[in-house]
């Protein structure tokens, strides 16, 4: 649509940024949302549209929390990652459009609301690896349409940004690197390996390589075998299917919110499985995330498995930063 754009820059509002900034503080997976009071259940209706995912652990939990906070309140907050100012109305009265008026340009304000420039998104307005995405329209109805046309994009900036801030707390402090060269030179692949992971198995007899750590418990897992041996969908169910089966005897993936789609992960083409883990033994469970693919270079179809066990505790960010660790996975040495 004609009338939607987001602006990926700081040129539309009123202050300008400097050097020497601080590093946003706060939880990468909670949302900031400053809205005037009545204007709370709009502002859930267009943020739906944007942040709708949801992890199953079988409880749902969803990716990003929402906190609302007074739009008076943005000194209290404003170095927090992720911040989220909504108006849905042209009443100066009321406190999310008077706010929204104050950091827009004039030009881009009133372009807002004339559905111009209805989402204006920005990086590190008020601190160093932070997002903020401005909402400003007439109606909660046309806020919401809009959303449905460009959340996708909206959502990647945040997840990138969730993604380079959790690398950053993972690998800038202290990595196992000389396990990531063993690794290396005797399987002819890698992964960076935060601190704290230690080797649960390590067999070329069959071809795994399994790291793990506890409190909570966590896995990653790479298995491969030489050769392609998935063509296309249905190999790849067939294939992640049955790794738990050969390697951790008790465990086996579950059908209730089991998910296979297409993905590219890295540079190699393969399929994305995400879902529940349960022991036929014990009362134990949670969510997993998991990549099949073949690589040319190796001559080798990969599979690369991430689970949790944290009964009672959030899930979510556990998961993604397993996700995270998973993605650095390379068999070229200057990808390390």
């Amino acid at each position: 649509m004609k009338n939607i754009l987001i602006i990926l820059s700081i040129s539309a509002f009123l202050f300008m940024t400097g050097c020497g900034k601080p590093m946003a503080k706060g939880a990468d997976d909670e949302l900031i949302v400053l809205t005037a009071f009545e204007d709370k259940e709009a502002a859930l209706s267009i943020l739906r549209q944007i942040f709708s995912d949801t992890l199953y652990t079988p409880a749902p939990e969803p990716y990003y929390k929402v906190k609302f906070v007074r739009p008076s309140e943005i000194e209290k907050v404003k170095s927090h990652p992720n911040l989220i100012v909504i108006s849905v109305n042209n009443d100066l009265t009321n406190p999310g459009t008077r706010l929204v008026k104050q950091l827009l340009t004039e030009k881009t304000y009133t372009d807002s609301k004339s559905g111009k420039t209805s989402f204006i998104l920005s990086k590190n307005v008020y601190a160093e690896k932070q997002t903020m995405l401005v909402i400003s329209g007439t109606s909660p109805e046309a806020l919401v349409e809009k959303a449905q046309e460009i959340g996708e994009k909206i959502f990647n900036q945040f997840d990138q940004q969730f993604i380079d801030r959790q690398s950053r707390f993972l690998f800038k402090r202290a990595r196992k690197k000389e396990l990531e060269e063993e690794i290396f030179n005797k399987f002819g692949f890698g992964l960076k390996i935060p601190w704290g992971f230690s080797v649960v198995k390590d067999s070329a007899d069959i071809n795994l390589f399994w790291i793990g750590r506890e409190n909570p418990f966590r896995w990653i897992v790479v298995h491969w075998e030489d050769g392609m041996v998935i063509k296309d969908q249905e190999d790849a169910d067939h294939f992640s299917r049955e790794i738990p089966k050969r390697f951790f005897d008790h465990i086996r993936y579950v059908d209730y919110k089991f998910s296979i789609k297409p993905v590219i992960f890295n540079d190699w083409s393969g399929w994305r499985m995400t879902g529940l883990w349960e022991s036929v033994e014990e009362a134990q469970g949670g969510p997993f995330i998991a990549y099949t693919f073949y690589d040319g270079i190796t001559d080798r179809t990969y599979y690369i498995h991430t689970l949790i066990f944290s009964p009672g505790l959030d899930k979510y960010l556990l998961l993604r930063r397993l996700d995270i660790i998973a993605q650095t996975f390379y068999v070229e040495k200057e990808h390390s």
